[in-house]
């Protein structure tokens, strides 16, 4: 691809004849070529790919019909129509250049934007119209669903394996469990989900579902060894001691071993809770809209990709905050008495 010809500002359509040139697949390629045989025209299969290598200046236009570049000028002032041109059968199709480069006269920009001005247009596309929040708002409650109850879910399963490893019971139940655990935590999170999604249960159940099932089952291989292994770092002894002072094995459990085993392993904990966090991502590979599928929608009709993954990037980092705070407050409450 060729890179950006030239710095001077466009009066005209006939400004661009020797540019490089972006079109959509299957729109206007042809009539392009022909309308623009000195310049370098390269197909897009998608509106935003084109926009994004403009905003880079690895393209200087984009050719588009009236009904796209309309929608286009209206949801983006970052860009605007330069002119008209029509094809041999009489369609018009529209030139759509970057704002900063179109000149009114004698190289004067036609009403660029200033940097607060772009930044607030950005915004007001982005986050403050009722399409973008209803996006953000439903990918932020999926995301929110999947790691609360996927959380929950291998805390379950990697508590019950390192009770029965500890324990020795039912070994004939222990020993198949923790093989599958362990298989299915070395594949990787998004290829399990959907493989549970499309073979397991052939598309049939909620994807949010399949997503906590999934992760769940994926974090609990994890969790399984910080249990075992922080429970079995307290020493027998203890357990014996409390034996023999009368206490059942359950007892035992529950006010000795575990209270000095928990503290060691709640940070890992968080680490793998934060891991599982980022693992919701590729809930939308499973055509679930979870933070990440919102953000592509949203850059999908505005045509801007920073403001939308920054705003991705917040919301992750306040989610990762958010539980690193709640396990504090937790340990905290149970130990405030150490």
């Amino acid at each position: 691809m060729y890179g950006c010809t030239s710095k001077t500002l466009y009066n005209d359509v006939s400004d661009i004849s020797e540019k490089n040139i972006g079109i959509l697949k299957n729109d206007v390629g042809e009539e392009a070529k022909k309308l623009f045989s000195q310049s370098a025209v390269t197909e897009y299969d998608k509106a935003i790919s084109l926009f994004l290598d403009m905003e880079s200046n690895r393209c200087d236009a984009a050719l588009m019909t009236e009904e796209v570049a309309d929608m286009v000028v209206k949801r983006n002032h970052d860009y605007v129509m330069l002119g008209t041109v029509v094809t041999t059968d009489g369609e018009e199709l529209y030139v759509i250049v970057p704002r900063k480069n179109v000149a009114l006269s004698e190289g004067s920009p036609i009403g660029e934007l200033g940097f607060l001005g772009k930044i607030k247009g950005s915004l007001s596309r982005n986050l403050f119209n009722e399409e973008a929040l209803h996006l953000i708002w439903g990918g932020l409650k999926t995301t929110v669903i999947i790691l609360f109850f996927g959380a929950i879910l291998a805390i379950i399963i990697g508590s019950f394996l390192a009770y029965l490893s500890i324990s020795h019971k039912c070994l004939w139940l222990y020993k198949p469990l923790s093989w599958f655990v362990m298989t299915i935590h070395d594949i990787p999170s998004v290829v399990l989900m959907m493989f549970f999604f499309y073979v397991v249960f052939g598309g049939a159940m909620n994807g949010i579902v399949v997503s906590i099932i999934a992760l769940g089952i994926y974090s609990s291989g994890s969790l399984y060894k910080i249990f075992k292994i922080h429970i079995s770092q307290v020493g027998k002894e203890q357990l014996e001691a409390g034996r023999m002072l009368g206490l059942s094995s359950f007892k035992c459990y529950r006010y000795i071993i575990l209270p000095q085993a928990v503290k060691t392993m709640l940070p890992l904990v968080v680490g793998e809770i934060k891991l599982l966090l980022r693992a919701t991502s590729y809930a939308g590979y499973i055509a679930q809209k979870d933070l990440v599928k919102a953000v592509d929608a949203i850059r999908g009709f505005t045509y801007d990709a920073f403001v939308p993954l920054l705003l991705v990037s917040l919301l992750y980092l306040l989610l990762s905050w958010i539980i690193a705070k709640t396990l504090d407050y937790i340990s905290s409450k149970i130990f405030n008495n150490d």
